[in-house]
């Protein structure tokens, strides 16, 4: 038999009670810890966002320093952002050109050579930088075909020529019982029957070769056709030249006219005249005054920067250019090497004629864009950029002005990042270069 357990009494149960004030302490202390942490992290925040602003220039210590109280608008300011240009340093007649043009080097004679008539490559007899010969090939295409064509073409042209010889044994033959009847009506053996039967035999005979001679030129025409279609299998250079390029290879089809690559290729190579390069350069109308035909010039490849070239201006193209206001000009190179190619971008120094009194100095000399030389005060400037991209301002000294650049005499090393056509701008002001 269980028995129930004895009830607490009264005064155990007036033992039990929760310490409620030690609680209140513990969550009135661990709040505090709470919000200092918070504040903590955003003073360091602000002060962190402060130093990379000033870093980065967007405020100015030395402004914080003339007032007392700042406004975030004041002192938060985009960089302004900057065109940069580059010095030219130049020596010899180039320094004193009348007109300067940028253009690409391209050959007198250049084509993508293509086939007459649709086929599948079969070779490819050349490669990228190959000297070809006029009427040499480049390619063949597919022709067992027409081979095959061209055979019975030719034994038909045979059999035509045979047909002939064997007709003229024929009209031999018939000229004389012609001969032998015209003796016989004469002596009465032969009656007129007789006469006119071996004279139609024999005007038959020639007439027949007559139209034999034509098979014959038939034959020999279709022969020249076949000939012609097979030689169209093959790809010539038109001209001597320089391989620049393939532009198909063996199994791939070509098409004539260049339809695509969709269809086939257009073309199997390119060939160039590189003995024969020029610059087909752009010249601003305002200049176009100062160059005529046959002026000398200089080149400049980038590509070569250890050589400049001499030039002659071949040909000023009579059309203008409506929306950027240039004249196309042609300068032959007529000291090409071994070093140019096609597309390679260079520099065109237009020339005065040469003085024979005049002393050419191969000083060098340093030439800015004329936009980027301002005037204050104090003279002449340019703002450059320094290496950490902050905008500062040299003093310099100018010299001629020309073809929209200015020759600096003083103040530049030729390194110097100078800024084009600069906005307003303050020293030690950061900027953006633009791309």
């Amino acid at each position: 038999m269980q028995t129930a357990p004895p009830e607490p009494s009264r005064d155990a149960l007036a033992t039990l009670r929760i310490d409620r004030s030690a609680q209140a302490q513990s969550r009135i202390g661990g709040g505090w810890l709470r919000w200092f942490g918070i504040l903590l992290a955003l003073l360091l925040l602000a002060a962190g966002t402060y130093f990379g602003a000033v870093k980065a220039g967007w405020i100015r210590t030395d402004s914080l320093a003339e007032n007392d109280w700042f406004s975030v608008p004041d002192i938060i300011k985009n960089r302004p952002e900057v065109r940069i240009v580059r010095p030219v340093i130049e020596s010899g007649r180039s320094a004193d050109a009348t007109v300067v043009a940028t253009g690409y080097l391209e050959s007198r004679r250049q084509a993508r050579i293509g086939a007459r008539a649709p086929g599948r490559i079969q070779e490819v007899t050349v490669e990228e930088g190959s000297r070809v010969k006029k009427d040499e090939i480049l390619a063949i295409l597919e022709h067992a075909d027409l081979d095959a064509s061209l055979a019975a073409t030719q034994a038909s042209v045979a059999r035509a020529k045979a047909a002939i010889d064997e007709q003229n044994v024929l009209i031999a033959q018939n000229k004389r019982e012609f001969d032998r009847a015209k003796t016989l009506k004469d002596s009465q053996s032969i009656s007129d029957t007789e006469f006119d039967q071996a004279k139609f035999q024999y005007d038959s005979a020639v007439a027949r070769m007559q139209s034999m001679k034509a098979d014959v030129q038939l034959a020999e025409a279709r022969l020249s056709e076949a000939e012609q279609l097979k030689e169209n299998m093959f790809i010539r250079a038109p001209f001597d030249g320089t391989v620049i390029s393939k532009d198909a290879e063996v199994g791939e089809s070509i098409l004539p006219g260049g339809m695509g690559d969709a269809s086939g290729r257009g073309s199997a190579v390119t060939i160039a005249d590189l003995d024969n390069l020029e610059v087909d350069c752009d010249v601003k109308e305002d200049y176009i005054s100062r160059i005529k035909s046959g002026q000398p010039a200089e080149v400049v490849v980038d590509a070569v920067p250890d050589r400049r070239y001499h030039g002659l201006i071949r040909k000023v193209i009579p059309m203008g250019d409506r929306a950027r206001a240039t004249i196309k000009v042609k300068v032959t190179i007529t000291d090409a090497d071994s070093r140019l190619f096609p597309d390679m971008s260079s520099t065109v120094y237009f020339l005065p004629e040469p003085n024979p009194d005049e002393t050419i100095s191969a000083a060098p000399r340093t030439f800015c864009p004329e936009d980027a030389l301002l005037t204050d005060d104090d003279g002449e400037f340019v703002w450059v950029v320094d290496a950490e991209t902050h905008a500062q301002k040299v003093r310099v000294t100018s010299g001629k002005r020309k073809d929209g650049r200015v020759e600096i005499l003083g103040g530049l090393t030729g390194e110097e990042k100078i800024i084009g056509n600069p906005p307003e701008l303050e020293v030690n002001q950061a900027v953006k270069i633009s791309e």
